[in-house]
């Protein structure tokens, strides 16, 4: 018998189809338990026990459930209720056939990299977590550039005079980092990638830097100018001096990927290429 956990966004679509899937996956003889993934605090789940993370809804419920589901080893899947899907790979007609796959013991599994994040303040280290997409530097006010210090491996790397400076995962690279003019990396790579966003020195350009690779951006600005988010979901105002320091995770996210359709059909469809 499975045990499987429903995470569920917060709309009147997504509830209807994780009913529908929690019948079936019954009439399938698993044990099944439903979460509705409200705005707010990050939800506290204990998933031990657990054989899968089905996750209704789009790609901000996919990681805000695939941060809990990682704690556990619990691997994911993600049905689409939202706009883009690039996490939740699976269309609501085919979702019941993909789990029925997945309950025999089939499917097409990825394991994902994901990235540490601390703020050094005053001299004290601070645990942030772990998160599969991004964490950002951004500016917190309109119109201002921010200035900020990078660092790679303690090695000088540029200041950015700016809006901002992205740190992400190969699964983030198609997410706010493409936006930046970021490249695309094969998901299952495992690279650390850095995006200046908007930067006012035109040579400040995204480098990929290998997975064992720390970068640390120093908040040279003054204090509030600049904002610090996770994974899009997550955030706080920084001080002048703050230090933000990514590096990868010693935890790994596994994702039950698109059985039929390859990456890159799904950029076709998803980024309208060709």
């Amino acid at each position: 018998m499975k045990k499987i956990l429903l995470f569920i966004k917060d709309s009147g679509e997504a509830k209807r189809t994780a009913s529908r899937l929690s019948e079936f996956l019954r009439t399938q003889g698993c044990r099944v338990r439903t979460f509705v993934n409200s705005p707010g605090p990050a939800p506290s789940l204990n998933l031990r026990g657990y054989h899968l993370m089905v996750v209704v809804g789009g790609d901000g419920t996919f990681l805000a459930g695939a941060r809990i589901a990682s704690r556990y080893g619990v691997p994911v899947v993600g049905v689409n209720e939202g706009r883009f899907g690039f996490l939740t790979e699976i269309e609501r007609d085919e979702a019941e056939d993909v789990l029925k796959e997945i309950l025999k013991g089939g499917g097409k599994k990825q394991r994902r990299m994901m990235i540490t994040t601390y703020l050094k303040r005053n001299g004290k280290l601070r645990r942030l977590g772990d998160y599969l997409n991004d964490v950002i530097v951004s500016k917190s006010a309109l119109a201002r550039i921010m200035e900020i210090e990078v660092r790679a491996n303690g090695d000088p790397m540029m200041t950015v005079y700016g809006d901002g400076v992205i740190m992400a995962t190969p699964t983030g690279s198609t997410a706010y980092a493409l936006s930046a003019g970021g490249p695309i990396i094969y998901p299952d790579s495992e690279n650390l990638l850095f995006v200046p966003i908007c930067p006012h020195t035109l040579s400040n350009r995204p480098v990929v830097l290998p997975s064992d690779f720390k970068v640390s951006v120093r908040v040279l600005s003054d204090d509030r100018a600049c904002f610090l988010t996770l994974d899009g979901q997550r955030g706080m105002y920084l001080k002048r001096g703050d230090v933000v320091e990514v590096s990868k995770s010693k935890r790994y996210c596994t994702i039950y990927i698109h059985p039929e359709k390859t990456f890159f059909e799904i950029l076709r469809a998803k980024l309208r290429w060709g």
